[in-house]
């Protein structure tokens, strides 16, 4: 891919995309803005002349404003939340009660109001310190709107079937399913606009209506706000023509606030000395992309963050800012030399060998000099670091270097004899992974016998660093758009159940300047039934840009890889709650692991609507797999009713409408996510006011805050699970598969409602003292997966006991490389492979 940026040397002009914090897709002087309905991101590339005037600060936030009080609080994750604040005992409840219905305050819930959204956290859980007051939103402009004094107030929203655009009064028609079905047409208006939110309001009509709705000030074009306020503001009074620069400058839209500035500086001579603040506001448009530059780099697009340093008009914006330009472009030149300092260097090094062990370490100095990156560079970090050393031989030498490519850094080999075999040894893992069949896979383990470097622990460190052990299936590249892969029969066609299970269908999207050598996080997005996941993937990933010749949304630009699985059936149309369901995400899930270059710690589940149901479940199903799970619109019902104890090991994100569906979701579902507010949870509920069942893309930068959070990765492997499960299929968790489910907890979800018991049943296990493991569940019979970092010592006899059992079994682990490679086969899990597998009990 080759990014668009160009520089116009007459007019100073910069041409390179950029997006904000707020999420909006635009140049460096640009404010293209996701449409009103949110359901697609929109970019627009324009021009802007730079001009060339010396630094100055920007006086326009002098201007004089009305600042509002707010509270701002930091989380353990590190996000921050700004609002007012109220502690509350219960999500099914009216939020601004203080407690419920005689409910003690034993785990209290923290409410964070901002105007636009309530947010609900558990405080003791999540909050990292006490509130601080900071300045709130600067102002709040008014615009007088013909509101009802009374009307029947909507509680509850159905589809939207319709939204026009704002006119240049402030007012829009929106058109919802009544609850005959009939469409209602109702007229809003803006009454009230800040740089974090618009209120809208239902108009007077027959018949009248109450409705306070909040959308989000960063979903409005910004040309759609001029128009209002060259509408609804005295284009002669000087203090509210400011007040739109002092409003467009504290929502970051600085295109429009230098527009509307040399406007009102026109229109009042004696304001000319406020030109020299308009290089102001150029510095904060060209510090907006900077920071996008520097976010890419350190996603892996360098080059994309290399032509804007190398084309930043660095003679239209201050001092500071060029200096900022200056040391990120040396950073990335530094990484740069870095990198061909260690090939020269390990080059000499090889020269110096004998021409028979120069000639065998050949090809894989090939691989370092062709591989080695930013991304690889703490590979070499041994070499690095004992390369000039003279305590350290020429062959130690070379086999840090060798070693640490192969099994990443710190491997501490210098044995350069068995460094040269692991070459050899990844050579033949790598094929048992990928093209072996089932005759080749047996010679392969014989062959790795007779190697020296073969041992399981070195295997185990080698996996991780393996490419992608699979080639895409053969025409399933897309021919338009880089990086896009379909995978089986993604049309939506009708398809045998045997047929969904066996080949998964899915599309995948690989982020700009994909290498291999380099781990992604994914996600893994499920749309709702009878959508295409073309349209869920665009939704995270942006729509494809023919003249950028990419897509240009928020996971495109954090570099995510995005896999979109067609997971239900073409005539489908809810979440079933089924094994099949499950079956079709997790194969789609696995099928690219072994494809493309997806990190296992950082896999992500999303969905709307239904597919956000379906994510939600298969997550509490399946808590190992994830790092997180977000639900936009998903409700609750059958197994996730039960699975809630699953959920301490999974960070949720849940986004709705307060008047989405017949009733409140709080009280739908308030007693669900209620059993998530729970000191050991890291849970996240967000509420938009006044807002039915919609896509909420307003809200995707917060969500890729929260995905880029440090601590939101896979839980390590824990000594102690404490699960439930009561379907056929969720029988696995971490490092303990249960066999056939006991007749009483078992429940077929096609047969729910009829089914007279339902209880989930309890999984208990833990490694203890004395190399034992203990285990008890709803199943006569277990499997035990074996790793080290799980807590036993594989060099000792483990003992075994299950709570009915007197008498433990006991197992002494062999070393043998089989397990390792056939779980690595089939679960694609290179970075948590199990050593070895044990039937429970083991004399049956």
């Amino acid at each position: 891919m080759t990014t668009s940026a160009t520089i116009n040397s007459n007019t100073n002009t910069i041409d390179v995309p950029c997006v904000t914090d707020h999420g909006l897709t635009h140049n460096v002087t640009d404010d293209s803005h996701v449409d009103e309905q949110g359901n697609r991101m929109m970019m627009r590339l324009r021009r802007f002349r730079l001009p060339s005037l010396a630094a100055a600060v920007i006086a326009v936030v002098a201007l004089g404003s009305i600042a509002s009080a707010d509270q701002r609080i930091v989380l353990k994750s590190g996000i921050a939340l700004e609002g007012l604040f109220a502690e509350i005992a219960s999500l099914n409840q009216d939020p601004f009660q203080a407690g419920g219905r005689g409910q003690p305050k034993s785990r209290p819930i923290l409410l964070v109001d901002d105007g636009l959204r309530r947010v609900y956290i558990h405080e003791r859980g999540m909050v990292a310190g006490p509130p601080q007051d900071v300045r709130g939103i600067e102002r709040t402009i008014e615009f007088k709107q013909s509101v009802p004094l009374a009307g029947s107030a909507i509680q509850g929203i159905g589809d939207i079937l319709g939204v026009s655009d704002f006119n240049e009064y402030g007012r829009r028609t929106i058109t919802i399913r009544g609850p005959t079905g009939a469409a209602i047409d109702i007229v809003q208006g803006i009454t009230e606009l800040n740089s974090r939110y618009a209120k809208v309001e239902a108009l007077t009509s027959r018949p009248a209506y109450e409705w306070d709705m909040r959308v989000a000030t960063s979903s409005i074009m910004s040309d759609t706000l001029q128009r209002i306020f060259r509408q609804r503001i005295d284009q002669t009074d000087v203090n509210e023509r400011l007040t739109v620069v002092r409003f467009f400058i504290e929502a970051e839209r600085f295109r429009a606030a230098e527009e509307e500035l040399t406007r009102t500086i026109r229109a009042f001579p004696e304001l000319k000395d406020m030109k020299t603040q308009l290089i102001g506001i150029v510095n904060r448009q060209a510090n907006q992309l900077i920071d996008e530059a520097a976010l890419r780099a350190s996603v892996g697009q360098e080059n994309y963050a290399r032509t804007v340093y190398q084309r930043f008009p660095m003679n239209a914006v201050g001092r500071i800012t060029r200096e900022k330009v200056k040391i990120a472009s040396e950073k990335l030149a530094e990484s740069d030399q870095q990198v061909k300092d260690l090939v020269e260097a390990l080059r000499a090094d090889l020269a110096k060998l004998p021409e028979g062990q120069r000639d065998s370490l050949q090809k894989v100095f090939g691989e370092i000099e062709n591989g080695l990156s930013s991304a690889t560079l703490p590979r070499l970090n041994d070499y690095s670091r004992l390369r000039d050393s003279e305590t350290v031989t020429l062959e130690e030498r070379v086999a840090l270097a060798v070693a640490g490519w192969l099994m990443g850094p710190g491997s501490g080999e210098q044995n350069l004899v068995v460094a040269s075999s692991l070459v050899q040894v990844r050579d033949l893992v790598a094929e048992y992974l990928g093209p072996a069949d089932l005759a080749r896979r047996p010679q392969i383990l014989e062959e790795l016998r007779g190697i020296e470097g073969s041992q399981i622990e070195y295997v185990a460190r080698l996996l991780p660093q393996l490419l992608p052990v699979k080639e895409w299936p053969d025409g399933s590249e897309d021919p338009t758009i880089p990086g896009m892969f379909r995978v089986g029969n993604i049309a939506g066609a009708e398809q045998e159940q045997d047929s969904l299970i066996d080949e998964p269908a899915y599309l995948v999207q690989l982020p700009p300047e994909y290498d291999p050598h380099r781990e992604y996080p994914c996600l893994v997005v499920l749309a709702p039934p009878g959508s295409p996941p073309e349209s869920e993937l665009a939704w995270w990933a942006g729509d494809f840009d023919a003249s950028q010749g990419t897509r240009i949304g928020h996971a495109t630009r954090n570099g995510y890889i995005v896999v979109a699985p067609q997971w239900g059936r073409a005539t489908q149309r809810s979440y079933e709650y089924t094994p099949r369901e499950h079956h079709a995400v997790l194969s789609s899930l696995r099928h690219a692991m072994r494809r493309a270059s997806i990190d296992a710690d950082r896999v992500f589940l999303a969905g709307h609507g239904d597919g956000a149901t379906a994510a939600w479940d298969i997550a509490l199903a399946h808590p190992d797999h994830w790092a997180g799970m977000i639900s936009i619109n998903g409700e609750p019902s059958k197994t996730i009713q039960h699975y809630f104890p699953n959920a301490e090991y999974i960070p949720l994100y849940f986004v709705m409408g307060e008047a989405s569906g017949p009733k409140p979701p709080l009280i739908r579902m308030g007693g669900v996510l209620d059993d998530y507010m729970n000191v050991r949870n890291d849970a996240t509920v967000v509420m938009y006011r006044g807002r039915g069942r919609e896509d909420f893309y307003e809200e995707i930068p917060k969500l890729f805050e929260w995905l880029n959070v440090a601590t939101h990765v896979r839980k390590p492997m824990p000594e102690k699970i404490n699960t439930v499960t009561m379907r056929k299929g969720d029988q696995y968790f971490w490092w303990l598969e249960l066999g056939p489910l006991k007749p009483l907890v078992e429940i077929n979800p096609v047969l729910w409602e009829q089914a007279e018991r339902k209880r989930s049943g309890k999984i208990d296990a833990s490694v203890g003292g004395g190399n034992q493991i203990r285990v008890d569940g709803p199943s006569d019979s277990f499997m035990l997966c074996l790793r080290p970092d799980m807590g036993v010592d594989l060099n000792e006899q483990i003992v075994i006991r299950r709570d009915r059992d007197r008498v433990p079994d006991y197992y002494r682990f062999g070393g043998e490389l089989e397990m390792l490679l056939e779980d690595t086969r089939r679960r694609a899990d290179r970075k948590r492979p199990f050593w070895a597998r044990i039937r429970v009990p083991m004399n049956d």
